[in-house]
């Protein structure tokens, strides 16, 4: 990481939140649905959405210079990028509804760092007291992984022909693409998560897909039987655990496998990624979570301490960290 000397430097890194802070407000006002592939005028928008139009101009003018809208003579437009995945609550919208509320937690971090807890309530709370941003967080993860997460489907320790435990499996993005690659699925999660799984996986084949209500943390097996899983994902799960709490989730996770089962485990390490990615991502689990992102010889040793040999990491681009473990 190179020392910041440069005073503009500096102060690009000190005012970055502009940018999102643009795109948030523009995705509130429905601004991306009022952008469309033929210019209009800042007055013209302003009047359908009820807007102040000098301040939209100077909005749409940001939005042009960061790339998110296109200006002509005859007025502003959307982009291809915005039109198709952030008009009409696409699926970026999702993520950038996400951002906006840990953006707010984030102005807290000062207070996490004096007490080493985090500033929002626990997940657990957070789907009773809080269920349509619960759900939506889900589902931005669903996006998240589409358009960044790696291919687990594509390991042949999971699939085809496999039975996989999905860990703490969500809104089962990695559920529905393991059962087209040719497995079957338990998709393990808490029981306020499995209720709003909904229609789903409504279009995939009749038993492709177990949904299980169950607390990975308090079931011996994770919820299933003994020695009934040929192999496990463990996706984003450690990282809102502590050390111990991991070793004893991944314990859990083995005695549900087969022996010579496997575990894979998908994360992000503290001390691995582009830049910053690593280091800022350890900071976010411990202002939204109380959990860590931790080193990757940490995620290696959590995986052997539960009980896994022949630990490996998989060959990926960073950030994308994968540790593939097989039980004894």
């Amino acid at each position: 990481m190179r020392e910041v000397t440069d005073i503009f430097a500096f102060i690009d890194m000190l005012t970055g939140y502009q940018p999102a802070m643009l795109i948030m407000a523009a995705e509130r006002l429905g601004l991306f649905d009022a952008l469309g592939s033929e210019p209009r005028t800042a007055d013209d928008i302003a009047k359908e959405l009820d807007l102040n139009a000098s301040a939209l101009g100077a909005l749409l003018r940001s939005l042009v210079a960061i790339g998110l809208a296109k200006r002509s003579e005859s007025g502003f437009g959307s982009t291809t990028f915005a039109a198709d995945h952030l008009s009409r609550g696409q699926d970026l919208a999702l993520v950038v509804r996400k951002e906006e509320y840990f953006a707010r937690a984030w102005l807290s971090l000062d207070d996490v760092v004096q007490s080493g807890l985090p500033v929002l309530e626990p997940w657990r709370s957070r789907l009773r007291s809080e269920p349509a941003t619960a759900h939506m967080f889900l589902d931005a993860l669903n996006v998240l992984a589409e358009h960044t997460g790696p291919r687990p489907w594509e390991l042949p320790e999971l699939a085809p022909g496999k039975r996989v435990l999905d860990v703490g499996g969500g809104f089962g993005y990695y559920a529905r693409r393991l059962v087209e690659a040719g497995s079957t699925v338990v998709l393990v999660d808490l029981p306020l998560v499995i209720e709003a799984v909904g229609d789903r996986f409504e279009d995939l084949p009749e038993g492709s897909v177990e949904l299980l209500a169950a607390d990975v943390m308090a079931e011996p097996a994770c919820g299933v039987a003994r020695e009934s899983i040929d192999a496990a994902l463990v996706s984003h799960m450690l990282h809102d655990l502590s050390v111990d709490d991991g070793i004893d989730l991944l314990g859990r996770v083995r005695t549900a496998l087969v022996p010579g089962g496997t575990v894979v485990v998908n994360d992000f390490a503290g001390d691995y990624g582009p830049g910053a990615f690593g280091p800022m991502f350890d900071v976010m689990m411990r202002v939204e979570t109380g959990g860590a992102a931790y080193p990757l010889a940490t995620l290696k040793s959590m995986i052997e301490s539960a009980g896994f040999g022949e630990v490996a990491v998989l060959a990926l681009p960073e950030p994308l960290t994968v540790i593939q473990g097989r039980r004894s």
